[in-house]
């Protein structure tokens, strides 16, 4: 979540140093699939082709599969289509990808050296803050050299374990540990002859020889595969020998001549606990160090991904002046709520892979659409947003994306100056104000409310003629698209959310839009 943050910084010019213990990017293939709302992230930043290249290797690869082992037994496509069968293009600019995070990373740090100040082999030691900022004790490990840093703002993206997060004295909420595995890299030329032309994104093995999930890294020869670890039963990662681990895959294939070279083993534990704070003062936490999640549906990662990206574009506006510092406090009024219905979906999810029978929600927790709604549909109710309805859930039951205030900005392919392009990629740097091709009186008040707040803020009508400065396909209906009528407007968050709809159009515009972005930047 770092280097996410850093990249994420980095596009607004917000001057940032992350400081990583380790010596590098990870070289452990996990963390691997990033969702349709995650990649719009990505398109914006400008990296979703880098991305998709690093990931070219698994770009075929689709669906949740469960077999006894790979040569023999009963199995069955438990997700066959995460698209859910859905035109993606319909609701999105973009579409999920599975890329490991070894692949990730190198393309994030390319991104974040051009935006910041990237130490790897530092580790921060300690920390303390005041009203005006924290400051930083840190080392280099090679050296032992420490120097102090002075900084606005902290944001600890430090892990499950967060020291920064106990150092705050914040407690976490949840069921806690839900169990452990021991993920295991191995060389296998003759496992493709079993997958076959299975091109799963897991595959779950039920055989209690070979139980555990088995993931592919090319392919070809490399492989993943998680298989349980029961520390509370005495058992130590000592105890997973390279012979141990190569048995347990040949069983796994229901093959027992196979080559099998081990070429790496991790330990991870599968939890479900949110922080119950996101920061203190000037601290904040994002990533793991403020959710855990089980690994189904890489909810975890991509939550953490999108917490960067909220709080990024809320300390930019913080240091530039545009908002007022309580819009801080609208980071965690938002992102936790979000975690804590995400984890409950991703725990349904998880019930049903590992235990077929387990149906708590009359079987949506195995349905791909709900995958879909959870990446896309999630709505924030904070001081950050004018008209949003905190009564309904935050995850809604059914897929839902129509411009209601809270909710992700719907996407809608436009052609802009001759190229086509999303409306979400038009969200990064500014406020946005889009109306109709009679909403002038919107782009007008748009430009006065700018010059009174100093806030940037861009308007575009959407509509054919001379007037319009996007021209979307000719069957798309933009006002019924965002829930209001061809004389009403919407403001967009830089972040992609509806800050505020007006209906129609309303006597003294300017002043009503100056009023809200006072509102919803916490301006006194």
């Amino acid at each position: 979540m770092g280097l996410s943050t850093s990249v994420f910084l980095g596009r607004l010019g917000i001057e940032h140093m992350l400081v990583e213990r380790h010596a590098g990017t990870s070289t452990h293939p996990r963390g691997r699939g990033n969702n349709v709302r995650t990649m719009e992230l990505f398109r914006t930043a400008q990296l979703e082709p880098d991305i998709r290249e690093a990931a070219s290797a698994l770009a075929g690869n689709d669906g949740v599969l469960q077999v006894e082992t790979l040569a023999r037994g009963r199995r069955r496509w438990i997700i066959r289509d995460i698209s859910a069968g859905m035109d993606v293009s319909r609701v999105s600019s973009s579409n999920w990808c599975l890329c490991s995070q070894n692949d990730l990373e190198p393309v994030l740090l390319s991104r974040a050296r051009q935006g910041g100040d990237i130490r790897f082999g530092t580790e921060m030691l300690s920390f303390t803050q005041s009203r005006e900022g924290v400051q930083a004790q840190i080392m280099h490990r090679d050296t032992g050299e420490t120097r102090t840093v002075h900084a606005d703002f902290l944001v600890a993206a430090d892990g499950p374990r967060s020291p920064v997060r106990r150092s705050l004295g914040i407690g976490q909420s949840g069921p806690g540990e839900l169990f452990h595995n021991v993920s295991i890299t191995f060389r296998s030329k003759a496992l493709k002859d079993y997958v076959g032309d299975k091109r799963f994104v897991v595959c779950y093995i039920t055989d209690p020889l070979g139980e555990g999930a088995l993931l592919p890294v090319d392919n070809e020869e490399r492989w993943v595969i998680h298989v349980p670890w029961f520390p509370d039963r005495g058992e130590t990662l000592e105890d997973f020998s390279d012979e141990r681990c190569a048995a347990h895959i040949r069983a796994a294939a229901g093959a027992s001549d196979i080559d099998v070279e081990i070429t790496g083993k991790a330990p991870w534990h599968a939890a479900n606990r949110v922080a119950d704070s996101y920061g203190r003062g000037r601290v904040f936490l994002a990533g793991d160090a403020a959710h855990e999640m089980p690994p189904t549906g890489a909810f975890g990662s991509n939550t953490g991904i999108q917490d960067a990206h909220n709080l990024a574009w809320k300390l930019a506006a913080v240091l530039r002046g545009w908002a007022g510092m309580p819009l801080l406090d609208t980071y965690q009024q938002e992102r936790r709520p979000a975690a804590v219905a995400t984890s409950a979906r991703a725990c349904l999810q998880a019930a049903e892979e590992q235990h077929p029978g387990f149906s708590p929600a009359a079987g949506r927790n195995n349905d791909p659409a709900d995958l879909m709604t959870v990446a896309l549909c999630y709505r924030y109710a904070s001081n950050a947003v004018m008209g949003a309805s905190p009564e309904l859930p935050v995850v809604p039951d059914d897929f839902q994306l129509g411009g209601d205030p809270g909710s992700r900005a719907p996407h809608m392919w436009v052609r802009r100056e001759g190229a086509e392009i999303s409306t979400l990629d038009l969200y990064e740097r500014s406020f946005v104000v889009l109306a109709g091709p009679a909403g002038q009186v919107w782009r007008d008040a748009a430009k006065k409310a700018a010059e009174k707040t100093g806030v940037p803020v861009e308007a575009y009508l959407v509509g054919h003629g001379p007037d319009g400065d996007l021209v979307p396909e000719a069957d798309a209906d933009w006002a019924k698209a965002h829930g209001t009528a061809e004389d009403g407007a919407v403001l967009v968050r830089p972040d992609g959310f509806v800050a505020w709809r007006a209906h129609a159009e309303m006597p003294h515009a300017d002043r009503v839009l100056t009023n809200v972005l006072q509102t919803v930047l916490c301006r006194t």
